[in-house]
């Protein structure tokens, strides 16, 4: 049996063991793992067969001399990049690293979709060109455009967020009929205001382009899919169970069929002619599915598909290795929670706030 040396970044994160422990006890493959990540925690050290600390990727050359370092100790095999960020910096960095026989497979390798994937902006546009349903959004760079794109509507709710970013890291919901300033969010700027309470706070002094959308309060899907030449190979489509979309992270997810998700997740990949690992987030308004967002890496929450069913960070191993991908099949419209909430969901308690399962955390609001 092979053992695959394979790097994971953002190893200290909420999910992680869930996707370390995919890796571990396949049948026709060892794993030996590396952990990255920029905080100096335990849960790296203890998940993994080795762990470095390295620096923020938004210091791209430290961060790349940091990857060197750690390839020429280590050699691995694969590197599954957990962040969008990182994924974006590697592949634009990608001739220089083989310059430098730092040769690692990615499981998603084309630059020009990482950009496409990682610019929002730009991911919105190709949609919108290519008839893939998004719903409205405008592209806004200061206060005035801003406000003329809401004035005709200031009783409606807007979800205003950073071209480049990801999680709800400076995402806001504005409601002009709010007198106060909310918290949606304690660990993240991520708040609830009004026009002028925004005006003050000055997002736009780095030149910051913002996306401004509807906010729509139907239903929202995480969908996990591997694919090549522009054709789906492995797909999973996991409904949100908690109340509060906007957490960066699963708190439980419930796997369900859809057709016209598929549908359209397809017509994606199709159009871009993507290979590899994608993670969608998609959201329901009335009969309508809207495509929010894409990355060309794992979700942090992927390894629910495994309790599922369908261990994609495995078959991902066996795709980029020449393995041969097993036939996994999921266990449709069961519940399931991450490791951090360590057990399977009671369904006659669907819906249930963060704080109703994870005492360590401060209340969270309902959105």
């Amino acid at each position: 049996m092979k053992t695959f040396k394979i790097c994971i970044s953002c190893i200290n994160g909420y999910l992680t063991y869930d996707f370390v422990d995919s890796l571990k006890n396949q049948k026709d493959f060892k794993s030996y793992l590396i952990g990255i990540d920029m905080s100096d925690r335990n849960k790296g050290k203890i998940l993994c067969n080795k762990f470095y600390k390295v620096n923020d990727p938004k210091n791209e050359k430290k961060y790349i001399n940091d990857l060197i370092k750690i390839y020429k100790r280590e050699k691995f095999d694969i590197f599954f990049p957990l962040s969008d960020l990182e994924s974006f910096i590697i592949l634009k960095n990608i001739k220089k690293l083989e310059k430098l026989s730092v040769k690692f497979k990615l499981p998603s390798n084309n630059f020009e979709t990482a950009k496409i994937l990682y610019d929002k902006a730009k991911f919105l546009k190709f949609c919108e060109s290519n008839n893939i349903n998004v719903g409205k959004f405008k592209i806004v760079s200061n206060y005035e455009s801003l406000f003329n794109e809401i004035k005709k509507n200031l009783k409606k709710k807007f979800i205003l967020k950073p071209v480049k970013g990801s999680g709800t890291k400076n995402v806001f919901l504005l409601n002009n009929n709010s007198n106060k300033k909310i918290n949606i969010l304690e660990s993240r700027n991520c708040l609830e205001l009004n026009f002028k309470m925004l005006k003050k706070m000055n997002i736009f002094e780095k030149k910051t382009k913002f996306i401004l959308m509807p906010f729509y309060n139907g239903k929202m899907y995480d969908v996990d899919c591997i694919a090549h030449k522009g054709k789906i190979k492995e797909f999973s489509i996991r409904e949100r169970e908690c109340q509060n979309r906007f957490i960066f992270y699963s708190v439980g997810h419930r796997i369900i069929k859809n057709s016209k998700i598929k549908k359209l997740i397809q017509k994606f990949v199709s159009k871009l002619k993507f290979s590899g690992i994608c993670d969608f987030d998609l959201i329901k308004q009335n009969k309508n599915y809207f495509l929010l967002e894409a990355s060309c890496r794992f979700s942090g929450s992927v390894g629910i598909c495994t309790k599922s069913g369908l261990n994609f960070p495995a078959q991902m191993v066996r795709y980029l290795m020449q393995l041969k991908p097993y036939n996994y099949q999921l266990n449709y419209n069961d519940s399931y929670r991450p490791f951090l909430i360590q057990k399977k969901i009671d369904r006659s308690k669907r819906g249930i706030l963060l704080n109703d399962y994870i005492p360590h955390f401060s209340k969270q609001l309902k959105y």
